[in-house]
């Protein structure tokens, strides 16, 4: 691990723990931070064991060159998103604590915004949005934006903004990519639940949320790189369904819109047999599948004229890949719970 600031010097205003599988990408997070004024007043800490020797090297040379900044080369057989998180909360001397993904790259007013809104005590945690960066192109961008539009339900508040006044959310509308606990209130809850993954920081906040209020400040701005692969969208999406389950068997309150996709597929399981030998389930099927493209078509129609982008009519098949991955999860994870999500990424990110 590398060295410890000295007792003594002065405590930083925010401290920023990257749980991290080594990717190149760290870097340009790394940076990122490095880049903002408030960089010498921020303490980051690295968490995760490095095996590519060239970021490895990179990152220990801006340890040895900035005092602020630690690795702690960790890594567990499971759980191992949340076991991160809670290692480098343990290192914390801030008494607030950020979480970015590896991947991400800060606005420059991220610090400023995300911080100003812990001036009142009940305030227990702070979430910004996830944005897609500007030069995104290709599938990755069709991802994102898949994840803004409407067809995404209340969750696309997470991947918008840049504009706006801070509001009060509910605990399901923090992204994990962009967070910030008082140090107090995370020590409270106990942490990230390492049973989660993906899910943890939902399960946390919904703890967070019977004591204190979570707020959202659509400037606190992170870049968040979409998945580029279809594989990968898919993954993701598969993952999202799951942990709706586990979240509701965890205890959590259920949000009836996050059926949807569970609904629609239990549906398409139950039509399209049943259409080849009755007339009136082809009917229904027919109605269905009509009712449904249309709203797919107007989903796309809004998004296509707020970008003014003809290329991002390709949502049209992004939309409903992410309902039907979404709820086919949500009815894998019924008869089959509980499977250790975090083994897959750990083979995958590179390709996604």
């Amino acid at each position: 691990m590398s060295k410890r600031p000295v007792a003594g010097e002065e405590q930083p205003v925010l401290s920023v723990v990257i749980p991290t599988l080594g990717r190149q990408s760290l870097l340009e997070t790394l940076e990122s931070l490095r880049g903002l004024e408030e960089f010498p007043r921020l303490e980051v800490i690295v968490c995760g064991r490095i095996h590519d020797e060239e970021v490895l090297r990179r990152v220990a040379e801006l340890c040895a060159k900035h005092g602020n900044l630690i690795h702690v080369p960790v890594e567990f057989e499971t759980g191992d998103s949340s076991r991160k998180k809670n290692a480098g909360a343990e290192q914390a001397r801030a008494p607030l604590v950020a979480f970015l993904d590896d991947d991400v790259i800060v606005g420059r007013h991220w610090v400023e915004r995300i911080v100003s809104l812990f001036g009142e005590e009940d305030v227990g945690l702070v979430s910004g949005p996830g944005l897609i960066p500007p030069e995104t192109h290709g599938f990755a961008r069709l991802a994102g934006l898949t994840l803004q539009s409407l067809a995404a339900g209340y969750v696309a508040g997470r991947y918008s903004g840049g504009r706006g006044e801070p509001r009060r959310i509910r605990w399901s509308q923090i992204i994990g990519c962009n967070m910030v606990y008082r140090a107090s209130v995370l020590r409270e809850i106990g942490g990230f639940d390492p049973a989660f993954w993906p899910g943890e920081e939902m399960i946390a906040a919904y703890r967070a949320q019977q004591k204190y209020r979570i707020l959202f400040h659509p400037e606190a701005v992170v870049y968040h790189r979409p998945r580029s692969t279809l594989g990968g969208f898919w993954r993701q999406m598969w993952g999202y369904g799951a942990t709706r389950i586990r979240l509701i068997r965890g205890g959590a309150p259920v949000e009836p819109s996050t059926l949807f996709p569970m609904g629609w597929v239990a549906s398409l399981v139950a039509l399209i047999p049943l259409a080849f030998v009755s007339w009136l389930a082809a009917c229904f099927l027919a109605l269905e599948l009509i009712l449904y493209l249309a709203a797919d078509v107007a989903v796309t129609a809004l998004k296509v004229a707020d970008t003014r982008s003809a290329a991002d009519a390709g949502i049209l098949l992004t939309v409903p890949l992410m309902h039907l991955a979404y709820g086919l999860a949500q009815w894998y994870e019924v008869f089959f719970p509980n499977r250790d999500l975090g083994r897959q990424v750990k083979t995958s990110v590179q390709r996604s």
